[in-house]
């Protein structure tokens, strides 16, 4: 199907010049319309994709670069045909180059000009084909700046979220204080820390780090805070010293099989502790979680003991509470691995004990942890950073 359509114009100062061309059309059954110039075809070419305007090279002039500029520009706008006389045959490149669907002589025969017209509709079909796939992609585009839109609203919706259900930091009970610090690589984070003085004696604290990035992960880190937080308030509500004593014995078992139950596919790494502010006991379970636990006493910071699985992968797994009494004067911190990407080291068992070195003598607050790892320094992290601290007596 031909995608020519409408009368072929003819445009000419002098109507006399395009009476071959005219009748030529004719013969081959296109019709026409005559305009005396260039600026008349914008009020008669109903479609620039489909009908031909015929130019005479004579009067087409392309000698100084602002000529070829608007000889060009008409090319692109519409089909244009240059009908060259003997004397401008020597410019037929000249006028492809500047985008001429076609050249022709003034005198064309009708099965020339057939052959031509033939060739100007391949062009218009290409044409045509390039005008919808344009549209196509510019509907496309303009959905997709939408969703865009719309996600970054959704994420920062999420943000807000998850920061409302952060605990306030620091928070100080006695001569007890607990801090944090998380810096997403998006923004949504699939770290998330918990804490909160229960009974007037109890620190109860959390520390995970959801497989995977953004609202996923993030979504899961809310499932998380209400999780452990129906435990908690139960316990509260009871006033059961009991469990509280023993905790976190068989959190990590029920956050595990929580997890295994949505069926979402996520898993995550965590260290859960309580801490007895009377008897400075502290007991705590680590669940795949790297760096492990760092305690910092006397300038001197070590890691702590303990190991066991992430939670959300393996059915029936158990974790194993670890103890200690701290000391009068101590530093825990508790990092996410994300912290590995701020040490230069190139194997893990050397970052880690640069981070001992860093940390050892730069754990009094927050902001001296994370000047000594350099994390107010990275802009764009390539993993979540997190960083809880508990001090007692500094």
């Amino acid at each position: 199907m031909s995608e020519l359509k409408g009368p072929v114009i003819l445009v000419d100062h002098d109507d006399a010049g395009l009476k071959h061309l005219k009748a030529v059309c004719e013969a081959v059954g296109e019709q026409t319309l005559a305009v005396q110039d260039v600026q008349s075809i914008v009020s008669v070419c109903e479609n620039p994709l489909s009908q031909p305007v015929v130019l005479r090279s004579e009067n087409t002039a392309i000698t100084t670069a602002e000529q070829a500029a608007q000889l060009s520009q008409l090319c692109d706008d519409y089909l244009v045909i240059i009908a060259l006389n003997e004397a401008d045959t020597h410019r037929t490149a000249d006028f492809f180059r500047l985008g001429a669907a076609d050249v022709i002589t003034a005198e064309e025969s009708a099965k020339e000009l057939k052959q031509t017209l033939a060739r100007v509709d391949h062009l218009a079909e290409t044409r045509q084909r390039a005008k919808e796939y344009s549209t196509e992609l510019e509907k496309t585009n303009h959905e997709l700046q939408e969703s865009l839109r719309l996600l970054k609203q959704d994420q920062l919706a999420g943000l807000e979220v998850q920061k409302s259900l952060m605990p306030e930091s620091p928070l100080a009970f006695g001569d007890y204080e607990i801090s944090h610090s998380i810096t997403p690589s998006l923004y949504l984070s699939g770290d998330f820390v918990g804490y909160n003085f229960v009974l007037d004696r109890y620190l109860l604290f959390y520390f995970a780090d959801v497989s995977g990035h953004g609202a996923s992960s993030a979504f899961v880190t809310v499932l998380l805070r209400f999780m452990i937080g129906r435990v908690i308030r139960r316990h509260m509500l009871e006033k059961d010293y009991v469990a509280l004593a023993q905790a976190p014995e068989g959190l990590v078992e029920y956050i595990n099989n929580q997890l295994l139950a949505t069926g979402l596919g996520k898993h995550l790494t965590i260290v859960a502790g309580s801490l007895d502010t009377e008897t400075r006991q502290l007991r705590y379970v680590v669940g795949a979680q790297q760096p492990q636990p760092i305690l910092i006493t006397d300038g001197v910071a070590k890691f702590l003991p303990g190991k066991g699985k992430p939670a959300g992968i393996f059915e029936d797994a158990s974790w194993i509470v670890e103890q200690l009494e701290l000391p009068g004067r101590f530093a825990l911190v508790l990092l996410s691995d994300g912290v590995y990407d701020l040490v230069s080291d190139k194997e893990i068992t050397d970052k880690e004990q640069t981070l001992l070195r860093y940390l050892s003598t730069s754990s009094g607050s927050i902001d001296e942890l994370k000047e000594a790892i350099f994390l107010d320094h990275i802009e764009d992290p390539q993993d979540d950073i997190s960083v809880l601290l508990l001090t007692g007596g500094m």
